[in-house]
């Protein structure tokens, strides 16, 4: 796969940011980025950010874009900077946008479908969409691992982001047309 795109994530996290009056609770920040690489790669082949994806307590989480939420340091210095330019670092369980969020790194689709997802979602609290989450085929594979361990974290296999099972717009695809999105997907991959 292609390299993380931490603009696109630091840009997302601004977008959801700016949709919320400049502040954001981080786990709902990084569900809704989830949630858009979700759709965009089912119907699209793609993802928004690149991202890798690992199954935790909480549900699905985007690995890089957590790191630029807490401000890892272990993160390129490029990476700390572009951030540290556009979000605060977290304070309580909350972001905030430090300057508008720059649309231009994102393709219209990438737009679209970020738009999509807050309308659909953007009403619901951190938890709320953490038990959504939980509903996922990506999660389930691991929900017995986790009752054991909930420190643990499970990379998610990215086959099961394709899976049929899911009914809520924008999730609802056809099997036709989520296996011309995977053929797409596996194409970048290889």
């Amino acid at each position: 796969m292609t390299s993380f795109k931490f603009k696109k994530a630091v840009q997302a996290l601004n977008f959801f940011a700016s949709k919320e009056g400049g502040k954001i609770n981080y786990m709902k920040a990084g569900k809704l980025v989830y949630l858009a690489d979700k759709a965009h790669l089912r119907i699209y082949g793609r993802t928004i950010t690149n991202d890798s994806y690992f199954a935790m307590k909480n549900g699905p989480v985007p690995s890089g874009t957590k790191d630029i939420i807490l401000k890892s340091k272990w993160q390129g210095q490029d990476i700390v900077e572009y951030s540290d330019i556009f979000l605060s670092s977290p304070k309580g369980y909350d972001i905030n946008s430090l300057k508008d969020f720059d649309p231009a790194v994102f393709s219209k689709t990438d737009l679209n479908l970020m738009d999509e997802i807050y309308q659909n979602f953007g009403q619901l609290r951190e938890f709320e969409l953490s038990d959504y989450t939980h509903t996922f085929p990506e999660w389930l594979r691991f929900k017995n691992d986790l009752a054991k361990d909930s420190s643990r974290a499970f990379q998610i296999n990215w086959d099961d982001l394709f899976e049929l099972n899911i009914k809520d717009i924008p999730f609802k695809q056809s099997e036709e047309l989520l296996n011309l999105s995977k053929d797409q997907f596996q194409g970048i991959v290889k």
